[in-house]
Parts: structure tokens; C-alpha cells; sequence
């Protein structure tokens, strides 16, 4: 009776080859039990091997950058632009949070966790994890395992994202065990501090720099303007019935006060480079640390779960349509399967 219908479905079909969706779901119809059939062995094979992998913990945590040019150094960067210079110095788009998304990936940071490992809290003390060791990376120079190990924590550890409306950086590390996915969340905070604070630092000590060798340049300026005017009026006893001596006059008082004015912003912004050289603060704000997670994430087992039922459709697909093809053309009885059955 298959064949029949078989037939049947294949006179159906038009001249110039379109095929509707009643001839599809003829098809599925008439494959279901084959289609079923590989559907639930793939269901299953996804199940046996979503059960059989490791779980996966998440450790989340969160910080608010603090954006923006820093008091004091900004003064400073200010002053050296009214002189034609320029100081290096980090931006506002610097320490965006788009600017800590590349950054915690970057190969600075994981190499600070890659070659002095993670500390992890266990029942029995603190134990120092060889990220490289625990994921079981191998290559055939320590710079080629560095490498792997790196990427493997950017593209399969750690994930970062931030909120356009908040600037709040949100980063989640997952690994196999729930005190090592917390462990890696506290470095990456510690190396982030680390690296803020010595960028900021390095960038103060520019800043102190410069403002100290423009101080002794202002100082030279302001005493000789000073001496000038000393010698005008140690000469010009009487100038205030001369236009040209009281012009004179007033350009040097001039001179030596906008020196002064140069002098005392200048050793303000050198103290300030000063303070900020040797400030410890962090410049990012924690909203949440990183804790143990108690629950593990059952997102890698579902989608295991997911892609073994879609394999089995596939597979079922296939081999219906296979098998359809087959008997259309055992039914035309065509020179080919004819020659094909006789070398049978």
C-alpha cells in the first residue's frame, strides 16, 4: 500500500518541478516512524552526554569605573597645553567601561593569573591552581601553553559585559569547580586595582615631572621680571609725569605679576602630581564581589540536551529522504536501476 501512495504522491507532483507543502507533509507523514525513531535516539544520546559532562559553576561580579580626567592631574595637563606641551595621560574613553571589557581579557591581565595562578579556599588551606595544569593545556614551548591557556580563559571562562545606561561592568568566570570560578573573579579584581593604580601612578609621576621643571623655569622668569622692575624704579625715581616711563612701568608690574600667578598655580598642580604619585585608592568602585556559587549552571547540559534532539532530526531527515528517493526510483523502473539490480 506504501508503494501505492507512494506513486500516487510522485503523479502529484507538477510538471516544472515545485513541490507544495501538502507533498511535504505527505512526506514527513509517511516517514514519521523512521523520523520519530532517529529523533529520540539523538534526544538520547544528547541526554546520556549532558549527564556524563562536568557542571559548570558561575561566579559573577560587578564595578562602577570611575571615568573621567582625575583632580589635580587635569590641572596640570591644562597648564601644559597653555605652553605648547602635551603629557600622556588616560582619557575619559580610556577607562570607559568599554575600555575594562578589552582590558580584562587582555593579554596583560591573563598573563598575571597564567604564570603565578589563582589561589583557591578549600576545606584544607589556601592552594595556588596552575590554571594550565587544571585545564590540561599542553604546547611545545611555554610561551605557545601561555598562549592556549589565555585563550582559553578569554573565549571559554570568562564572559564581560557593561550596561550603556548604568557603566556598570559585569563579568562572570565559569569553571568546573565553584571555588576556582570564584578564585579567578578575585584575582581579575586584584589585577584590574593593580593596573589602574599603576597606570595612574606612572602617569602622576609624568605629571609631577613636567610641573617641576616648569616650576625652576618660572621661578628663573619670575625673579628676573622682578629685577627688572627693580631697576626701573632704582633709576626712575620719578616716573609718574612721563607717559613713556608710566607705560614702562606698568609693562614690567605686568610681567612680574602674571610670573607670580604662573608660579603659584604651577608649584599647586607640582604638589598635587605630587599627592597623586604616591595615592594608593582604587579607582573603580566594587557594587559585588565575587562569591562560591552553591548552584551549579545548567545551561551547558540543556543545550547538549538541545543540539543531540536537533542531530536527530537531521539524521532522520536524511535518511527518510533517502529512503523516499529509493523507491521513486525502484517505482519508475528506470535503464539505471534496472542495470544497477542486474549487477546485483
Amino acid at each position: 500500500m506504501d508503494l501505492g501512495v507512494t506513486q500516487a504522491n510522485a503523479d502529484s507532483v507538477s510538471d516544472d518541478g515545485e513541490i507544495s507543502l501538502v507533498d511535504v507533509a505527505s512526506f514527513v507523514l509517511r516517514r514519521r516512524r523512521l523520523i520519530l525513531l532517529a529523533t529520540f535516539v539523538g534526544a538520547l544520546f544528547g541526554l546520556v552526554s549532558a549527564l556524563r559532562a562536568s557542571l559548570d559553576y558561575t561566579a559573577t561580579f560587578s564595578f562602577l569605573p570611575h571615568g573621567g580626567e582625575q583632580a589635580g592631574v587635569s590641572g596640570v595637563a591644562g597648564l601644559a597645553a597653555q605652553f605648547g606641551l602635551s603629557i600622556p595621560r588616560s582619557s575619559g574613553a580610556e577607562r570607559s567601561p568599554a575600555f575594562y571589557q578589552d582590558l580584562i581579557t587582555s593579554r596583560e591581565i591573563l598573563n598575571g593569573m597564567v604564570r603565578s595562578g589563582v589561589e583557591v579556599v578549600t576545606a584544607t588551606g589556601v592552594t595556588t591552581v596552575d590554571l594550565a595544569e587544571h585545564f590540561g593545556i599542553e604546547g611545545e614551548t611555554p610561551e605557545e601553553q601561555s598562549a592556549l591557556t589565555r585563550l582559553r580563559l578569554a573565549e571559554g571562562v570568562i564572559e564581560v559585559g557593561f550596561s550603556p545606561a548604568t557603566s556598570v561592568v559585569t563579568v562572570s568566570v565559569r569553571t568546573d569547580e565553584p571555588g576556582l570560578s570564584a578564585a579567578v573573579g578575585r584575582r581579575l579584581l586584584d589585577l584590574i586595582s593593580a593596573f589602574d593604580l599603576e597606570t595612574r601612578q606612572s602617569q602622576a609621576s609624568a605629571e609631577r615631572g613636567f610641573a617641576e621643571e616648569r616650576l625652576e623655569q618660572l621661578q628663573g622668569e619670575f625673579l628676573t621680571a622682578e629685577s627688572s622692575l627693580e631697576s626701573f624704579l632704582v633709576e626712575n625715581r620719578q616716573f609718574t609725569n612721563s607717559p613713556q616711563l608710566t607705560f614702562e612701568h606698568d609693562r614690567l608690574v605686568r610681567q612680574v605679576t602674571m610670573r607670580q600667578e604662573l608660579m603659584t598655580a604651577m608649584a599647586q598642580a607640582y604638589e598635587q602630581a605630587r599627592i597623586d604619585e604616591v595615592r594608593n585608592t582604587s579607582v573603580i568602585t566594587v557594587i559585588d564581589q565575587p562569591e562560591v556559587p552553591t548552584l551549579p549552571n545548567p545551561r551547558g547540559r540543556v543545550l547538549t540536551l538541545i543540539m543531540g534532539v536537533i542531530l536527530g532530526i537531521m539524521v532522520g531527515f536524511g535518511l527518510a529522504f533517502i529512503q523516499e528517493l529509493g523507491e521513486r526510483v525502484k517505482n519508475a523502473e528506470s535503464e539505471a536501476y534496472r542495470q544497477f539490480r542486474q549487477i546485483l
